[in-house]
Order: structure tokens, then C-alpha cells, then sequence
């Protein structure tokens, strides 16, 4: 018996690094235009989609192999020669002898025979005796389907002809050479609909069944198989070979994105376990700490918590709500007017910083505070003058004025400014920079301890964690963390991990969740130091969702994760809300972003 739960277990690992492998080495070779001759242009759609295989039914009209799905769609027109073998032809001799441009793709010619193979194969012989092109050509597959030869008469026929397996017949050695591949129908197979998962005993049969073709070395197609992206993933899943389609722009799309939305971690992480002690107790905070991943909603959380297999430093905050992010002249936000509404608890319009909707200055939290006698400190992994950072010193009606957001910095009560460097840094602006006594460091490593107001452009800091950034975001967070914690008074710290939108907007889901990996780990150590400090409130959220993120599959085990972006900007998503530590409560349930700021205020015992 325990030997069959050790077999059983390393199935069920083998499986799963088979469905990660699968996603690796799919592309739009493994699809197959089903029906080809039906589409608007036929061959050349599929051809230009770069597909591996490409369908096409014949029926024997006058020595002519005419295209058609039914006897009553015949037209002279619309032969298997001007189709399909002229075009194919064409494209070799401008090819140099391959049929794609780079060389490195091959093609099958799938020929479904309508009615008696014997004559009509005897035609299509015939015909291809015009071609040598192609039946000498080792990149071009002619596979005959439909109505075929027994396996004992295969020799009998040209050696460039392959025919289409039957995996409920038995073959030698030398008829299975000639047998191209294998399809099944899969509605006699199994009859899901390609929703959801597959039962068991229905994944079964489908597994064995493209098994017994991989046993034989032959690849496998199913014909009538679902046909949208849930059902190919499935399929991809399970190993199938060719992925049937009539409908090549989608699966096109869907192929040629696998390697940007497809991500397997090798390196995770244990989180941080939190104490909980002062969880949720109301009590006045001295600190907060306001970790923001730009772009990121809950899909964008859960790839990541699926790519460190199922541990992620945010999911053990139990106070959890969600963020409306409209701005005010606009259903979907950007950065400037979404952080904004935290900074200062007003909404205002897209492109807008620090500014209400008529570009009146607003009073934001670093300046609120010190009032109080507390510091703050703001870090970014983009610009320091981008809208995330700038939004808590800055007051611009464009989030694209660097230079004069980077002044405004003087007039800020905020101490400490960290990011990337700016073009807005100008030899005047250093000047004043130093006449307000503000140091400015270059890189991070030469800052050492920070005792005046302190500006640090590092070029490090905008670069992604794949870049090799490495721990800059976590050493900025210890050199903020220890210089703010030494004030009496308390602190406010804003750490944003901006290019998690940058993964967003390339849909990239690579850089989207390495950078949120990377972002999970400061997590860690805000709630460490909550833990030990007793009176830090810990609040993360996103300003907006970018891409459209969905989840198509993944694996907590394995820690990979293959997702879908519907577009290359901003949403309307509502953002996820965590928090922990004292008045953790009071970010639970949906509310506008502009009650991020009510609530950190309130935290802090300040009455605006």
C-alpha cells in the first residue's frame, strides 16, 4: 500500500511539471485550422498566423479535386490545386525551398477524401506531379484523413503520403511509418463541454488515448473538440498535439502570448508569520505604513501567491477590503489622481498630482502630520518624481512635469525621498536643493545614515528585479525604517513597487510577478516590525488594476501560474485592500479610495 501512495504521489508531481512543460513548447505550430477552405481567406490565414497544420476536405469532380465541406458547396473555383497547392508552391519558391520565412517551421497538409479514396487519391497522385516542390520537400506533410486505404495498402501509394491513424487499429512496424498522425473524435470520447475541468474518468480517457499515439511517437488531434480558450488550456494540459480550431485569429492570439503570460518561479519564499497580538485592537497608531504595488488588484496578488506555491506575506493580513478607483473625471484612473485621493482624501482628475480637480494644492499626509511632530519617508521604484511618490510632496496639473514636481519637494515636510533618478534634476534645482539643506545621494549604497532631509536618485531603483536590482527595494525600506523609527513622535512611510503596472501594461506576467514577489518580502518586514513595534498600523493596496489580468491555470505546487490580459492599460477593477495591526478593522468592506487617507488620519488620532 505505501508503495502505491509513493507511485501515486510522483504521478501526481510528474503531471503537473508535464502541464508546465506543455505551456513551454506550444506555439501556433501546434494549431490546426480545422476546416481551413471555410474561413474568409482560406490558406493564407492560416499560413500568416504561422500554423502547423491546415485542413482541407476534396471531392473528385472531373479528374479535379474541388474543395468543398458538402457535395451542394461545390465550385470550380475552388480547387485543391488553387487553394491551397499553388499558394503552398508559391511560397517555397519565394522561400528558397522553405515553406515559412524563418526556416525553422514545418506544415501538414491534412486532405479529408469525401468519397472513394481509390480514384480520388489516384487524382491527387496525378495532380501532384505538378509539384515536386512539395513531395520532395521535407518541411511539408501531406496527410490523408476521411476516406483512406487499409493500413495494408499504404505502400501503395507515393512515400510523401502519410494517412491519418485510427488508435483502435492495430499497425506493423512498417505501416505505422507511414501513418502521420492520430485523430479521434471527441464527442464519442467524452462528452464535456469544455467548461471547467473534465471529470476524472473523462480525463482519463482523453489522457489515454493521446498516450497510446505518444507510445507509438506519432502526435494526436481530436476533431470536434471544444473550441475556446478554457478548452485549450485543458487540451494543452493533457498533451494534445494539435489544438483544433475555426477560429485562427483567437487561437493565434492565445499561442503567441503563452511565453509573456506564462511564469514558473524557482526560487520562493517563506513569509513571515504574524503575531496578531495587536491585530484589529483599537488604539491610536504612531506609525503607518502604506505599501502600494501600482497596478495590482487581486488577480495580479493571486498569481504571485501561486508562484511561491501558495505563501504570500499580504494574504496573512485577515482585514481585507476593496478600493473603488475612479478618479473624478474618469471611470478608470491613473496613477497621479489614484494616489492622490490617498495622499490627500480628495478625488481629482487623471494626470492630476497633489492637485484638487481645479488645480488648487492640497494638503497631503506628510504635511498633515508634521504638524504632529512625525517624519515621513517615500520610496519608489520608478522616478522619484513619478505620480505614486509625488502625489504625497508634489502639486502639479501634470504628473509629467518633472522638473517642477521635484521642486515642490523643498516646500514638502516630507524627510526622506527615494527612487529612481529624474530628468527633472536640473543644475538650478540641485542648487536649491542644497540652500534647503536636502542632501542628494546618487545610489543608495553611499547614503549611509540619514540625518537631514535626504533626496536618493539611484539608477538601480528603476531597474526590474529580472534586471538585477536585486534587494535595493528591501535596503531602502531598512534605511527608511531605521532612520523614521528613531522619531518619537512616529512616522508615515509610502513604499511603492511601481513596475508591478509596468508587467500590467506589457503584459507581462514574468515582471508582474517578480516584482510583486520582490514587493511581498517588504510585506515581511512591515509586519515583523508591526509585530515588534506595537503601534504600526500596515496597509497595502493598489492604486488601480492594469492589463485585465484572468488567471487561465497554474499550480500551487509547482508554482507556476498562465495567465490572460484583456488589454494593455489601466481597468476599473476595484483594488484589494489589506491591513494589519491596530484599527486593521477599519478597512474591511468596499469604499472610495479617498477613505484611505480618512482612515490613516483617524488611525493616528488626527481630526482633519
Amino acid at each position: 500500500m505505501k508503495i502505491l501512495k509513493i507511485w501515486a504521489a510522483l504521478a501526481v508531481a510528474v503531471c503537473a511539471q508535464v502541464q508546465a512543460q506543455n505551456y513551454v513548447n506550444y506555439s501556433v505550430a501546434n494549431a490546426h485550422s480545422h476546416n481551413d477552405y471555410m474561413q474568409d481567406i482560406p490558406f493564407w490565414e492560416a499560413y500568416y498566423a504561422h500554423f502547423g497544420s491546415i485542413e482541407a476536405d476534396v471531392f473528385l469532380v472531373k479528374n479535379h479535386l474541388w474543395v468543398a465541406h458538402t457535395e451542394k458547396d461545390l465550385s470550380p473555383d475552388r480547387t485543391l490545386e488553387s487553394l491551397y497547392l499553388d499558394n503552398i508552391s508559391k511560397q517555397i519558391k519565394l522561400n528558397k525551398g522553405n515553406i515559412y520565412p524563418d526556416g525553422q517551421k514545418k506544415l501538414q497538409l491534412l486532405i479529408d477524401i469525401k468519397q472513394d479514396y481509390q480514384t480520388s487519391l489516384a487524382a491527387l497522385v496525378s495532380i501532384l506531379k505538378k509539384y515536386p516542390e512539395i513531395t520532395g520537400n521535407p518541411e511539408i506533410k501531406i496527410v490523408i484523413t476521411g476516406d483512406r486505404p487499409k493500413p495494408e495498402n499504404f505502400k501503395s501509394y507515393p512515400e510523401y503520403l502519410y494517412f491519418d491513424g485510427d488508435l483502435n487499429q492495430a499497425y506493423t512496424s512498417d505501416q505505422l511509418k507511414r501513418v502521420g498522425m492520430f485523430s479521434a473524435s471527441f464527442t464519442d470520447l467524452v462528452k464535456w463541454s469544455g467548461k471547467g475541468i473534465p471529470r476524472d474518468e473523462e480525463k482519463e480517457r482523453i489522457t489515454k488515448a493521446i498516450e497510446k499515439a505518444h507510445a507509438l511517437h506519432k502526435p494526436v488531434r481530436f476533431y470536434g473538440a471544444p473550441d475556446f480558450t478554457n478548452a485549450w488550456v485543458n487540451l494543452i494540459d493533457m498533451g494534445v498535439d494539435y489544438i483544433n480550431t475555426d477560429h485562427i485569429p483567437d487561437l493565434k492570439k492565445f499561442m503567441n502570448s503563452i511565453p509573456k503570460n506564462f511564469y514558473k518561479n524557482t526560487k520562493n519564499y517563506i513569509p513571515y508569520t504574524p503575531a496578531y497580538a495587536t491585530d484589529g485592537i483599537r488604539k491610536k497608531v504612531k506609525n503607518v505604513i502604506l505599501l502600494i504595488p501600482d497596478g495590482t488588484a487581486l488577480p495580479q496578488y493571486y498569481a504571485a501567491f501561486t508562484a511561491n506555491r501558495g505563501k504570500l506575506n499580504i494574504f496573512n493580513m485577515k482585514a481585507t477590503g476593496l478600493s473603488k478607483t475612479n478618479s473624478y473625471n474618469a471611470y478608470i484612473t491613473d496613477s497621479a489622481p489614484g494616489s492622490t485621493a490617498f495622499a490627500t482624501g480628495i478625488k481629482t482628475k487623471n494626470t492630476f498630482v497633489g492637485v484638487d480637480a481645479s488645480g488648487k494644492a492640497l494638503a497631503q499626509i506628510p504635511d498633515i502630520i508634521a504638524g504632529k511632530g512625525m517624519v515621513s519617508g517615500l520610496i519608489s521604484t520608478g522616478d522619484v518624481t513619478d505620480a505614486t511618490p509625488a502625489d504625497f510632496y508634489a502639486h502639479s496639473d501634470n504628473r509629467n512635469s518633472s522638473a517642477s514636481i521635484l521642486k515642490d519637494f523643498i516646500a514638502s515636510k516630507t524627510k526622506i525621498l527615494i527612487g529612481g533618478p529624474t530628468s527633472g534634476l536640473t543644475p538650478e534645482t540641485e542648487q536649491k536643493f542644497k540652500d534647503a539643506n536636502i542632501d542628494i545621494y546618487r545610489d543608495l549604497k553611499s547614503a549611509g545614515k540619514l540625518n537631514n532631509r535626504t533626496v536618493i536618485m539611484d539608477p538601480l531603483a528603476s531597474q526590474r528585479i529580472t534586471n538585477g536590482r536585486g534587494n535595493w527595494l528591501s535596503d531602502a525600506f531598512d534605511l527608511t525604517l531605521n532612520t523614521l523609527k528613531s522619531n518619537d513622535k512616529g512616522f508615515f512611510m509610502m513604499v511603492e513597487a511601481s513596475q508591478t503596472d509596468g508587467g500590467g501594461h506589457s503584459n507581462n506576467i514574468e515582471q508582474l510577478v517578480t516584482e510583486l514577489l520582490d514587493f511581498d518580502t517588504v510585506v515581511g518586514k512591515a509586519l515583523k516590525f508591526a509585530d515588534e513595534n506595537e503601534e504600526t498600523l500596515v496597509i497595502v493596496l493598489g492604486d488601480h488594476e492594469t492589463g485585465g489580468l484572468t488567471l487561465l491555470d497554474g499550480s500551487l505546487k509547482e508554482g507556476w501560474v498562465l495567465g490572460n490580459f484583456s488589454t494593455n492599460d489601466h481597468t476599473s477593477i476595484p483594488a484589494s485592500v489589506f491591513a494589519y495591526g491596530p484599527n486593521s478593522g477599519e478597512f474591511t468592506g468596499v469604499f472610495e479610495n479617498t477613505e484611505i487617507f480618512n482612515k490613516i488620519l483617524s488611525a493616528y488620532g488626527i481630526q482633519k
